[in-house]
């Protein structure tokens, strides 16, 4: 298994150069530019981009998109600067087998772990926890799980395990905070937590406010729950553009979905003048303007 320690690191240092329309830097901000492909070009596809700030063009040059600033060392900055496994790299599942459904337009090179435990809702715990295990923000890491009882890494690393009734903590051994004892917290953690247990946790987010780290959830059942990676936003023609991420059950490696609905962009558009009960449909899942949540820890 690759070293998730020195991955998240890697990710967190990252800096994006060179392959932007604008680039400035400031102390605590960094101002990603977007893309616009040249017409010899891919029109959504950028091969040289090797993370996904730089891998995706909007696609409609001459349009005023643009990103809102992005400051350094937030989780829409962590995930900009995730890694993407090489262009024509398709979805796997967890035992290796190849995902035969062509949802993809792009897979983050993360690692998903052992075992068939990281569903969608998973996807979700695990990004938002890398982001936090890499900013040493150790306390911000909990999760409710079914049974409402808080998942604390801060408690798993100190030596505490949940008990077989998985509702109270019981020490078991010495404080650790290396990686091991991460993937251990959130292998657990996989197992049981749901898109209904997450929901409750998170916050209404309405789409003029939304940003990179935000998802779209449902907690029916079953649920199903995306994560945006990156939102643009057009003032002059009243949309913004969300691209996002999943992951599936069985568990597999976390795909960048294709929007079927234009010309197999990675991008989703939806008005900003949208209702709720305005859909966004990806091709796995119908969601809704009124689905849109954000983390609180």
């Amino acid at each position: 298994m690759r070293n998730i320690t020195r991955w998240s690191k890697r990710v967190a240092c990252a800096v994006v150069l060179g392959m932007c329309t604008t680039v400035s830097n400031a102390a605590d901000t960094t101002s990603l530019g977007v893309l616009y492909a040249n017409e010899s070009e891919n029109k959504y596809i950028h091969p040289e981009g090797t993370i996904v700030a730089t891998r995706f063009y909007i696609g409609d040059a001459g349009k005023n998109f643009y990103r809102k600033p992005v400051s350094g060392g937030s989780f829409e900055s962590f995930l900009l600067n995730l890694p993407v496994k090489p262009v024509g790299y398709m979805t796997h599942f967890y035992d290796g087998e190849e995902k035969s459904f062509d949802v993809q337009i792009g897979v983050l090179d993360v690692p998903v772990g052992e075992g068939d435990f990281m569903k969608s809702a998973g996807v979700l715990v695990k990004l938002r926890a890398e982001y936090l295990y890499s900013s040493k923000l150790f306390g911000r890491i909990h999760f409710n799980l079914v049974n409402g009882f808080v998942c604390s890494y801060s408690r798993w690393a100190a030596g505490f395990r949940l008990n077989d009734s998985y509702n109270s903590w019981i020490l078991a051994g010495e404080q650790d905070y290396g990686q091991k004892t991460f993937e251990e917290y959130l292998n657990s953690t996989y197992k049981f937590i749901t898109t209904s247990s997450l929901a409750k946790e998170m916050t209404k987010v309405e789409l003029k406010d939304v940003k990179g780290g935000d998802v779209l959830i449902q907690s029916s059942h079953p649920g199903h729950a995306v994560i945006i990676l990156d939102a643009l936003f057009n003032d002059v023609d009243g949309v913004v553009k969300l691209m996002l991420a999943q992951g599936f059950s069985p568990t597999q490696e976390i795909e960048i979905l294709k929007n079927y609905e234009d010309g197999e962009s990675p991008w989703f558009s939806v008005p900003l003048d949208a209702t709720d009960d305005t859909m966004i449909r990806t091709p796995q899942w119908t969601f809704y303007v009124k689905d849109l949540k954000r983390f609180t820890n």
